[in-house]
């Protein structure tokens, strides 16, 4: 029997990409498909184009929620998914049309877990293929790995470029009203496999929206924090003394990257203001970890900037960020 793939598609002000995102679905090579888009209460027009879409292909199933963000909708999803296998799609991003056809492929044939293809961001859709040249097959904990960043510095947060076996999702609840939601969703997956299958053959175009890309910090940004601790505390109940150490450093780290984003964001002095006690603490952080950070799995070119945030964050992000401003304005 050619087994199902339920394709979870949350919705919320996607009036203006959701017909590009669909297309790409209901058109997929593999045919056999659940596509269960989920409504969490959007404002737009989204509902009427996913009502005519709904009308023309009866493989889609449209449920309707109160807007509870994008984790409960993801949820909701899966708790109404039948299939035998489960991927996501983000409503602003698409796929490749072949997506799902080689994903399924891929994992069968290696007897995987999860099926992971590689990612396009782009502002278009393109016409250029990807053959993909390299498959890695990983046991649980070498994919874990580059998850946590050793040996590695690609990210592997995501939920959407990956077909995922039934039982590795259905008995997740990713955290609700979470920003970061992908950061311990993904990791509560990976200790649900034994093997993972790796390809860099293209199958997900993630969005990049150049008219409202904006280097703007928000304190949802601070929610990252908050996933590294859930992943934290999974990986100390897991029992394994490496994922609770990879866990400790990547919270450890988390603080430096947020710091980082903070001084590099076009509205630094604002945030500063509003947010001095949480960035007095985060500073204090690195000051306490610097050594432990520069001694630990980071890119080389990090490492200077750790120092100089543990010497003094104000004094390095501000003049950081002056100078940033001066190179945006001419």
């Amino acid at each position: 029997m050619t087994p199902l793939i339920s394709v979870i598609i949350p919705i919320y002000n996607v009036e203006n990409y959701l017909a590009r995102c669909l297309d790409s679905v209901v058109n997929q090579t593999y045919a056999n498909l659940e596509i269960i888009l989920v409504n969490d209460g959007t404002p737009d027009g989204s509902v009427a184009i996913a009502e005519a879409y709904q009308e023309k292909d009866r493989r889609i199933k449209l449920i309707h929620q109160e807007n509870a963000g994008l984790s409960e909708a993801r949820n909701t999803g899966v708790a109404a998914a039948t299939g035998d296998y489960i991927a996501f799609l983000d409503s602003d991003d698409w796929l490749e049309l072949d997506a799902y056809e080689y994903l399924l492929q891929l994992l069968i044939a290696h007897d995987a877990d999860v099926s992971i293809g590689g990612i396009r961001r782009t502002e278009r859709v393109v016409s250029e293929t990807s053959s993909g040249n390299q498959v890695e097959v990983l046991t649980q904990k070498e994919y874990a790995q580059r998850y946590f960043k050793i040996g590695s510095q690609e990210i592997h947060y995501y939920v959407w470029n990956k077909l995922y076996r039934r039982d590795v999702v259905v008995d997740v609840k990713q955290p609700k009203g979470l920003y970061a939601e992908d950061v311990p969703s993904t990791f509560m997956y990976i200790l649900n496999t034994s093997k993972v299958v790796i390809s860099d053959k293209v199958v997900y175009n993630y969005f990049v929206n150049l008219d409202g890309l904006s280097a703007k910090f928000s304190n949802h940004h601070f929610d990252v924090l908050k996933g590294w601790d859930m992943v934290v505390a999974q990986a100390g109940q897991s029992g394994d003394l490496d994922y609770q150490n990879w866990a400790i450093f990547n919270r450890k780290r988390a603080n430096f990257a947020l710091l980082t984003e903070l001084a590099l964001s076009e509205n630094y002095s604002h945030v500063m203001v509003g947010n001095a006690t949480i960035v007095e603490e985060l500073a204090k952080a690195i000051r306490k970890d610097c050594l432990t950070l520069l001694k630990g799995p980071m890119p080389l070119n990090r490492k200077p900037l750790v120092l100089a945030f543990a010497l003094n964050y104000r004094f390095t992000a501000g003049a950081l960020n002056k100078l940033l401003q001066l190179k945006r304005k001419g």
